[in-house]
């Protein structure tokens, strides 16, 4: 005998002829607790369980080093979010066969009769950053993009949970939510409804979630003014944004903090080109507020959250960011600039107008070695005349961008 993994995987349609010649060829069978009440073993005395994967690991050792055959059984499809990639890793594709069973997505989709080639898959397991791993937070942003997302989630990043966090950031007729609930065990269930009904709901592990949102717009950049609701003057201009934007150098996950959004035109830009990208806007003023949250909605940007508040004082209770852009200060501009040096892990590009904060945020920068350069932005329209076109300057703007040492 040698070692050699059997990777079995196990549905709700129980073992197969061929799974059940596996079991009984193998010195041991190596199974997660869990798995058990789904079938019955033709051996139990050769069956050992497991809780975490570090002890399903150190089974699988001690058969390598004594030489002998296991089986494994796996839920679904090991290799669709499964422990195949874990057990590939360490063991390596030349001792382990595959087995496949069907899949909990496809029980799923069979059971609510929806077509899931065009579904996004994710996992919550872990909040990790591996490949399809991403944060609870981050599950507007996909649904932004690609409408159709499946959750595998956890004990901690529950359905009750994920739809708590929905609920007020996706409207309720836009989004519709689908759990399978057990999939494959005797208690097996299915429900359909809205993020608010399911928020307060418990449910037992283990689950999966179908999110299907009806406004679904890919990553873009180039908002014109005219797309972005404002007063009047008050709003950062296109060409500026544009230079504002590259400078940023933005990354494709994370949090950004527009500090001074006013009605949103950086935050918008920000959150349409980066679905993956938490932004967070903050404003004081109720009216602008209003059209910040305006924006977000006739665009259907879920990743853009605003904040009402004052800064500094609101920003504490944000998580830190990897880029800041800040636009207004209430006249608390150095302390603000504290903080966002304090918190930040990425560039901070700020812009003004006015020669006296501009003078300020130079010499703070610079004090502290995080100066990296100076844009003076003067733009020109085209304007028509009666005989022809004309050429019409906007206000001055300064770019400063700094960058921790």
């Amino acid at each position: 005998m040698c070692f050699k993994i059997s990777l079995i995987g196990v549905s709700g349609e129980g073992l197969s002829a061929q799974s059940q010649a596996l079991l009984e060829k193998a010195e041991k069978i190596i199974c997660a607790k869990g798995l058990l009440s789904r079938f019955k073993l033709p051996d139990m005395k050769k069956v050992l369980t497991y809780q975490k994967l570090e002890e399903a690991l150190f089974l699988l050792k001690e058969a390598q080093k004594e030489g002998y055959p296991v089986a494994f059984l796996a839920s679904g499809d090991p290799l669709f979010f499964g422990i195949g990639r874990l057990l590939l890793k360490h063991f390596g594709p030349e001792v382990i066969e595959i087995f496949p069973a069907l899949s909990s997505v496809q029980l799923a989709a069979s059971r609510f009769k929806i077509p899931w080639d065009d579904f996004f898959f994710v996992s919550l397991h872990g909040a990790s950053r591996k490949k399809r791993s991403f944060l609870l937070e981050e599950i507007p942003g996909l649904l932004r993009v690609y409408g159709k997302v499946g959750v595998f989630t956890d004990p901690v990043n529950t359905p009750s949970r994920l739809a708590a966090y929905l609920k007020d950031r996706v409207l309720k007729e836009d989004l519709t939510v689908f759990v399978a609930e057990r999939l494959g065990f005797p208690e097996e269930k299915l429900y359909q409804g809205t993020a608010a009904e399911f928020a307060a709901k418990e449910f037992a592990h283990p689950n999966l979630v179908f999110l299907v949102y009806s406004r679904p717009k890919e990553a873009f950049f180039g908002l014109s003014d005219r797309e972005i609701a404002h007063p009047e003057g008050l709003l950062t201009k296109e060409e500026v944004r544009a230079v504002v934007v590259h400078k940023l150098r933005l990354p494709e996950q994370g949090v950004f903090w527009d500090v001074g959004a006013g009605a949103g035109g950086i935050s918008c830009e920000v959150a349409a080109l980066k679905p993956l990208l938490r932004v967070f806007s903050v404003e004081k003023e109720k009216a602008r507020f209003e059209l910040l949250c305006q924006n977000r909605k006739h665009l259907g940007l879920l990743n853009l959250e605003p904040v009402k508040g004052f800064a500094p004082q609101v920003l504490f209770d944000l998580p830190s960011p990897e880029r800041v852009f800040i636009g207004g200060s209430g006249g608390k501009l150095l302390e603000i600039l504290e903080l966002c040096c304090q918190r930040t892990r990425g560039r901070i590009v700020a812009t003004f107008t006015l020669l006296e904060n501009f003078s300020l945020a130079l010499d703070f920068f610079k004090s502290r070695g995080m100066l990296k350069e100076v844009i003076e932005l003067q733009v020109s329209r085209s304007k028509a005349l009666s005989a022809g076109q004309f050429l019409k300057a906007l206000n001055p703007v300064f770019v400063v961008v700094a960058e921790p040492c």
